[in-house]
């Protein structure tokens, strides 16, 4: 990953600092779009490149990825951290819930992805990473709206991947199979044991590892579980 650059969306939270102290070690040159920048700097040269961008408003998109590949370079990689998560049974999940949360699980993805597609392709070369959720694979009993639209974000970046692999272009689902250790959850679960769940910089160290598989190997989706 030395001097490669990679666009990563959601980098303020605690998988994103982690994600973003994890591949500045690796030497690659950050470009971070969210809807604030960051207000962490988690160290390292050169400094990570920062925009404020609407990640639902494709022409802010559009031209934010255009400044990154002019001054910072060719995206090489895009790890898609941006999301949200809304709790709710079913029968009480309206669909302005559902809505809202295909508009940040999924569609501020789908934003990202059709910005980059056409470069990565006439470049032949580029990995896009999305990060999903257990209940995507197992349901998720109080979360419906959750569970579906991380469900859609991986059907969506399945077909990315099939209409992508003959053009050098991979797209990748990381599925965290448990609840986050960060401050955030162990204040709303208090009673709960953090050493059973999963620690944000070993996931991190997934996401690194997914960035730099290939040519000639091909990660479609990866399960992450915490210890039994």
């Amino acid at each position: 990953m030395q001097d490669a650059v990679v666009l990563v969306t959601g980098a303020g939270g605690a998988l994103g600092r982690a994600v973003q102290e994890r591949l500045l070690r690796d030497g690659a040159r950050l470009a971070l779009l969210d809807r604030r920048p960051p207000s962490s700097d988690p160290g390292g040269s050169p400094r990570p490149w920062t925009a404020a961008v609407d990640l639902l408003d494709e022409a802010a998109v559009a031209a934010a990825v255009d400044r990154v590949e002019k001054e910072v370079g060719p995206v090489r990689s895009a790890l898609l951290l941006a999301g949200g998560f809304a709790t709710a049974p079913a029968a009480e999940a309206d669909l302005a819930m559902l809505r809202g949360q295909l508009d940040l699980n999924l569609a501020t993805a789908a934003s990202v992805v059709r910005a980059l597609l056409p470069r990565m392709s006439g470049r032949g070369e580029g990995t896009i990473v999305g990060v999903a959720a257990g209940q995507a694979r197992r349901g998720g009993a109080g979360a419906a709206a959750y569970a579906a639209s991380k469900a859609a974000l991986a059907a969506y970046l399945r077909a990315v991947d099939e209409e992508t692999a003959r053009r050098g272009v991979r797209a990748v689902t990381v599925f965290p199979m448990g609840t986050l250790d960060t401050p955030a959850n162990r204040a709303s679960m208090p009673d709960a044991d953090p050493a059973r769940w999963i620690d944000p910089a070993r996931l991190a160290d997934v996401l690194a590892f997914v960035t730099r598989v290939g040519p000639r190997a091909r990660l479609r989706e990866v399960e992450v579980h915490p210890d039994a």
